[in-house]
């Protein structure tokens, strides 16, 4: 049996036996040609926006993860039982299904905790058995993307076709720090099209959730806005005109939408008004930065209103929480190294250490469940806008991009505040073999 067949089924017993388990109603890298460029964003903020960060900050502050995570005990996730919609978004895509958990040579986190035993392996599991977002860029070329995204696809679902598949289009170039220094070629613009094609072709009907161009807020810097704004929108249009793929266009983070001004709201509402809002479902949050789920249902809620006043209607938003298990802002954000950008944050060594990144909230629907604990105001807000809180980050991988790094695991698995994942994690048909 080829490994991407035999890593299918390995998916399909991982889900039968962990959800057999609950009494509740949830590789080798892929090779690239080099880490993206890491981002110079900023580390200063406008007066008002310094204003907004100080509200963030007041409104977080008695919000705990590590106190309130800690007491929690495992429970069936999304990706074992699906999770129904809220009454105040009963639309929301990613509801009344299971998520697909992807486990074969694509991803950098499967490989080692197959080879993983013990206490490392219970550690790793809290990554490598949950729903996470893989990235697809310009280092799979235009013939191979299609083939790449369908076997990533059967492989996710396992057998099952209504299994949400996760997948985050990081494909503009140039992009990142280069996007602010040269225009993109007739060539580079033309490439871009055919491979936003043929990854339409490979999603067809899956159940598919896209998010679009992580970083995005670099468009600012880009002296060629107006044809980069056209082909995110043709992008957007193309894939949300599938029938069950649901966009959601990077929006930055709670602290970043515009280089220098930090975090309002009206230029986030500004950056998605350009790239193509009102062909997507809605928007992300907090892709490759540290801010947690308080302050980002705060700046996503008024993101929501800021187009809706502009003529979009209701959009709503995913949260990334792969890394905010101790949100931190990011001009607070110590690097790994010295001499390192803010891109690779320490991680946490302890359940106590601040400044540093760590597991945050499980994969979820359910975004104002009792679980998490979260303040009033933040679950009616929850409820209504956010779809979901998503694992598209990879605080586990080298400036979030490449290698895979066993420490930067291992410390984000024995520090998180929330428990593993609801599975036997030493059964033998997770030994791979």
């Amino acid at each position: 049996m080829s490994f991407p067949r035999a890593a299918a089924h390995l998916a399909a017993a991982v889900l039968a036996v962990a959800a057999s388990m609950s009494t509740s109603t949830a590789a080798a890298p892929q090779a690239v040609s080099a880490a993206p460029a890491a981002p110079d964003r900023p580390s200063t903020y406008g007066e008002k926006s310094s204003r907004t960060t100080l509200e963030y900050t007041r409104r977080a502050k008695k919000y705990d993860q590590h106190a309130v995570g800690a007491t929690r005990e495992p429970a069936a996730e999304v990706w074992q039982v699906p999770e129904a919609a809220y009454a105040e978004n009963p639309g929301n895509p990613l509801a009344g299904r299971r998520w697909g958990v992807y486990l074969g040579p694509q991803d950098q986190v499967w490989s080692p905790f197959l080879s993983s035993v013990g206490e490392e392996r219970e550690q790793l599991a809290k990554i490598a058995l949950r729903p996470r977002t893989k990235w697809f860029g310009g280092w799979i070329p235009d013939q191979q993307i299609s083939s790449t995204v369908s076997r990533y696809i059967a492989d996710s679902q396992a057998g099952d076709p209504t299994a949400l598949v996760q997948m985050a289009l990081f494909r503009m170039s140039p992009w990142e720090g280069e996007a602010c220094e040269r225009r993109s070629t007739p060539e580079e613009r033309s490439s871009y099209k055919t491979w936003m094609r043929n990854v339409a072709t490979a999603i067809g009907e899956t159940p598919t959730l896209v998010v679009m161009q992580p970083d995005m807020p670099f468009f600012w810097c880009s002296p060629d806005r107006g044809a980069k704004s056209k082909l995110f929108r043709y992008a957007t249009r193309i894939l949300s005109e599938l029938p069950n793929t649901d966009v959601y266009l990077d929006a930055g983070a709670a602290d970043w939408c515009k280089k220098g001004t930090g975090q309002q709201p009206e230029h986030c509402a500004d950056l998605l008004a350009r790239v193509g809002i009102e062909h997507a479902r809605g928007f992300a949050l907090d892709s490759t930065h540290y801010t947690g789920p308080v302050e980002n249902v705060l700046h996503g809620s008024e993101i929501v209103k800021a187009l809706r006043k502009r003529g979009f209607g209701h959009k709503h938003f995913i949260v990334d929480t792969a890394k905010s298990g101790r949100p931190t802002m990011w001009p607070r954000v110590i690097p790994a190294a010295k001499g390192e950008k803010n891109d690779n944050s320490r991680t946490c060594t302890t359940r106590s250490m601040k400044r540093c990144v760590t597991l945050g909230i499980p994969p979820t629907v359910r975004t104002a469940d009792d679980r998490w604990a979260l303040p009033t105001e933040i679950r009616a807000l929850a409820r209504r806008h956010v779809d979901g809180f998503v694992w598209f980050g990879r605080p586990w991988l080298h400036y979030q991009a490449d290698p895979f790094v066993m420490q930067r695991a291992l410390d984000m698995g024995r520090s998180t505040p929330w428990p593993g994942p609801l599975a036997d994690v030493h059964a033998p048909l997770l030994r791979g073999r």
